[in-house]
């Protein structure tokens, strides 16, 4: 079983959290033949990442990799037993893919310079909001969690790890500094083992890939 990824994919990198929180049997591989290439629309016909190989067969979409791997190997649940619980992580993950990380996304735009002052500024605008949305919801995931570690912690972190940096490099220290509950999160589930190893390999991709968002006196 293999996962085609790149080190600085956030949608990858969400599976490579569960996959080494839980060291399940999974090779991490660069996608064949590399990206949009004919052998990997073979596996997935749009041509991106991530994609689990099964051999005969192939999953795409990170969420639907995730469910699948969290519902072949149950041990070490990161996923909780009550249907409610288990619907909430799935609500908060839907809020990150269909929310948060649209209105971060435009800011990449931006680092090519196809966003003058203006939208950048409707950019980072447009992340605050739903960053202030996210904080309610991780203030009551706080207050319900059942499990120390979960899917949409694993789900979350690459998402908020990009928003900071991006937002840190359009002028914004710290873009969650104000939110309690966005920052106790983040201290505690970027610091699980598996996460911390993650966005390490994040930081080192795309640094080499894009050194402008990395000054040396700003650590993430």
């Amino acid at each position: 079983m293999q996962l085609y990824s790149s080190s600085f994919s956030p949608y990858a990198a969400r599976c490579r959290i569960q996959i080494f929180h839980k060291n399940l049997p999974v090779e991490i591989v660069p996608p064949p033949g590399g990206m949009g290439s004919a052998e990997l629309k073979s596996k997935n016909p749009i041509g991106k990442i991530p994609v689990l190989d099964l051999g005969d067969r192939a999953l795409a979409e990170s969420w639907a990799i995730m469910e699948y791997l969290e519902a072949c190997y149950p041990a070490a649940a990161m996923r909780p037993a009550d249907a409610f619980e288990s619907a909430r992580l799935t609500e908060l993950v839907r809020f990150t893919d269909l929310n948060l990380a649209p209105a971060m996304f435009p800011l990449f735009l931006a680092l090519r310079g196809a966003a003058g002052p203006e939208k950048v500024a409707e950019s980072l605008a447009a992340l605050s909001k739903q960053l202030a949305l996210l904080e309610v919801l991780l203030a009551q995931k706080a207050a319900q969690a059942t499990l120390p570690f979960d899917l949409a912690d694993a789900a979350l972190l690459p998402i908020i790890w990009y928003s900071r940096i991006l937002a840190r490099h359009f002028g914004v220290a710290d873009c969650i500094a104000a939110l309690p509950a966005t920052q106790g999160w983040w201290q505690q589930a970027s610091a699980v083992p598996a996460a911390a190893k993650v966005l390490t390999e994040m930081e080192a991709g795309l640094k080499a890939a894009i050194p402008v968002l990395f000054p040396v006196t700003s650590p993430v």
